[in-house]
């Protein structure tokens, strides 16, 4: 039984990754959001077999006034090598294209086969397992970020490669191999984008308030264990710092002291946009005077980030067919609702009280960053920058459908995990075809 489910794995994965790069063989060169833009750092590092600098008037854009290589930049690097192999072979910008989006198809494809090692951490069945891997890596937003270039995707493996170190290192009892691979994970996503940067925050009170709780159940000597605790983090910090901290002490030197790269992308923005795309002219909800309930409400904001993050597709101007959006959010509302109402019965919270709290937090932070980011800053409803939530999210659904299904007969059962297992695969087809056709 073990080998089919280890067989039906790496089908899955081989499929997964098949589909991906179709899809991203398939998508017109430059279509995805900002993607001409991104490309240019790519360009730039295979031409010039160095990092660019964010102010080098080659890389600004002439609408926004700037460029994409203030902030960290390490999918673009990964991208920027395979470009450097694809210029061996050719010249022609639709395979260019292609070579600089392969490190979103190895990211999705990367996060699939981490979910299903989080998933024998966090569910009891295979049936199980393979629901909480097929809704997240076949939802059509997913699915989209692994055909173009993006730093999402890369974004979407690191997390689930920090939830992965989490779990091992909790079961494992904070071995030396899961703390590096913790410190390996926070040192990647630190190089990936902002809005994940809430798995490293909660990287902290996780590591040290699992640690203590599996070592005070095991009653070790305080002293011992207090020592062996900070030489363990100081582990995963080392690594992380070694991976990560070069970054931002470059921008730091290169920015007058801004090590995040976003101050100073505010001034050129000021100094190089064209009037009309200023930062400060931007009309953002707060420079109109509304409320944060218009925004939320009013304005429709709630509405539309909620249905992009299951797709809206291409260059964000359409969106996947009504019935879709319904099915899947019908699931994803069963799944919450059979959480809340059979987990509170069977006590799931309260067993694990850290992850499942952890897990909150982390949904809260990338949600809260993006309502901030549009009020303040620029009015962008786009489901992507809520992205980081999605393991954790697809944990709680999948728990919560998991909880409904089991009260079913096991006949019926079996055939109701299929139906929804068809039903991701037959959406994620759908949303293929029709982005496609408008192409």
């Amino acid at each position: 039984m073990e080998k089919t489910n280890q067989t039906l794995k790496r089908g899955y994965l081989i499929c997964l990754f098949l589909a991906l790069t179709i899809w991203s063989m398939a998508t017109t060169s430059g279509s995805g959001p900002d993607e001409a833009m991104k490309y240019d750092i790519c360009n730039y590092i295979a031409s010039h077999g160095k990092l660019p600098d964010g102010t080098d008037p080659a890389l600004r854009n002439p609408i926004w006034g700037i460029s994409y290589g203030f902030t960290p930049i390490l999918s673009y690097m990964i991208s920027g090598v395979f470009l450097k192999i694809a210029f061996l072979f050719t010249t022609n910008a639709y395979w260019l294209y292609v070579a600089v989006r392969f490190t979103s198809v190895l990211s999705i494809t990367g996060m699939a086969y981490l979910m299903f090692q989080i998933g024998e951490y966090l569910f009891q069945t295979n049936r199980s397992r393979f629901l909480f891997v097929m809704s997240g890596t076949l939802l059509p937003q997913v699915m989209y970020l692994g055909s173009y270039l993006n730093n999402d995707s890369f974004a979407l493996f690191t997390i689930a490669w920090i939830i992965y170190a989490w779990l091992r290192g909790r079961d494992r009892h904070w071995d030396w191999k899961s703390c590096i691979l913790l410190g390996t994970g926070i040192g990647l996503c630190a190089l990936s984008y902002y809005n994940a940067y809430g798995y490293l925050l909660m990287s902290i009170p996780f590591f040290f308030i699992s640690y203590w709780k599996e070592r005070q159940i095991e009653g070790e000597g305080k002293r011992t264990d207090m020592h062996r605790m900070f030489r363990m983090a100081a582990v995963i910090a080392i690594v992380a710092i070694l991976l990560a901290g070069w970054w931002f002490i470059r921008s730091a030197i290169l920015y007058d002291g801004d090590f995040l790269g976003l101050r100073t992308t505010d001034k050129y923005g000021e100094m190089y946009a064209q009037p009309g795309f200023r930062p400060s002219e931007r009309p953002t909800p707060y420079h109109q005077g509304w409320s944060w309930y218009q925004m939320l409400f009013t304005s429709g904001w709630l509405r539309t980030s909620l249905i992009s993050f299951i797709g809206i597709l291409r260059t964000c101007d359409w969106s996947l067919m009504g019935r879709g959006y319904l099915g899947i959010g019908i699931l994803f509302l069963a799944g919450i609702i059979g959480y809340l109402a059979g987990g509170w019965k069977r006590k799931i919270f309260s067993s694990d009280r850290l992850l499942h709290i952890t897990f909150l937090i982390c949904m809260v932070i990338p949600c809260g960053l993006s309502i901030y980011y549009s009020f303040y800053s620029d009015y962008q409803p786009q489901g992507r920058y809520l992205m980081p939530m999605l393991i954790p999210f697809l944990y709680f659904v999948t728990t919560g459908l998991t909880l409904v299904l089991e009260k079913i007969p096991q006949k019926v059962n079996r055939m109701l995990y299929g139906g929804i297992y068809m039903f991701f695969i037959l959406i994620s087809a759908a949303s293929f075809y029709y982005v496609h056709a408008l192409i």
